[in-house]
């Protein structure tokens, strides 16, 4: 049985050709193509952050640059630099202590009494001290200087009157161990250490120093330079040798 053919109505569409289909079809394809391909919004949105980088790196590299073209070492510039530094130790190298030439003076002295100066001569930028056993000066419980003490301490006086000090003080301190003493010249050791100071600034006075400069000062037992006695109270007599002595401070007078 045949099926009737359907009857074509004037409403119905045209029917494209085979051709027209396949260019159609062509078309269609391309354009879903493109919209896969075509970038959206926020994907350029994205990579914005690489501009950003890229600058960033390029002025840190351009900063690195100028620090090494500024801190780049010149050989001449260096040069001059050492130069003007040498010249500048040099310069402070030639500007001498008088106090250093003093010591040296005073050396050859004790040398030649059979006092070591390296034990007796004390120097810092500002001060000489001169520390003499007071058995080499003094009798026990006595003031009074021998002959040879004597000679000695005019020595170190004229010594230290050839230096043209501007600013100085003579100071001359007198030092006892602590065995008491009472007698009715000197009731403690406070008039004797007093008494040989005053007796060597005697001597320094008659060599020709300015009084002014000159003082006297008695510490008695009060500034041992080695414990007088051990932890059981007992005497230590090579320490109380040593505490018994003399000291010629010459210092600076700072303004």
């Amino acid at each position: 049985m045949s099926v009737p053919e359907k009857t074509k109505s004037p409403l119905d569409p045209p029917i494209p050709s085979v051709e027209m289909q396949e260019l159609l079809m062509q078309k269609h394809q391309a354009e879903i193509k493109a919209g896969k391909q075509k970038r959206k919004p926020s994907d350029e949105n994205d990579s914005d952050w690489l501009i950003t980088y890229a600058d960033a790196v390029t002025i840190l590299l351009a900063f690195f640059v100028l620090i090494f073209s500024v801190s780049e070492i010149r050989q001449s510039k260096f040069e001059d630099l050492n130069q003007s530094l040498g010249q500048t130790l040099l310069k402070k190298e030639t500007v001498k202590n008088p106090l250093k030439d003093l010591q040296s003076s005073l050396s050859g002295v004790l040398n030649a009494y059979d006092i070591s100066p390296i034990d007796s001569i004390t120097v810092s930028d500002n001060t000489l001290k001169l520390d003499l056993p007071g058995e080499l000066l003094f009798g026990t419980g006595s003031t009074d200087l021998s002959e040879t003490s004597a000679g000695l301490l005019t020595n170190v006086a004229k010594r230290i009157k050839a230096f043209p000090f501007k600013n100085y003080s003579i100071e001359i301190e007198g030092h006892t161990d602590d065995v008491p003493i009472s007698t009715e010249r000197f009731p403690s050791n406070w008039q004797l250490s007093s008494g040989r100071a005053i007796s060597v600034l005697q001597v320094f006075f008659a060599a020709g120093i300015d009084k002014n400069r000159l003082k006297a000062i008695g510490y008695a037992d009060t500034h041992p330079k080695r414990p007088n006695r051990d932890q059981y109270g007992e005497p230590i007599p090579e320490n109380q040798a040593q505490n018994r002595r003399v000291e010629i401070v010459v210092s600076k007078i700072l303004n």
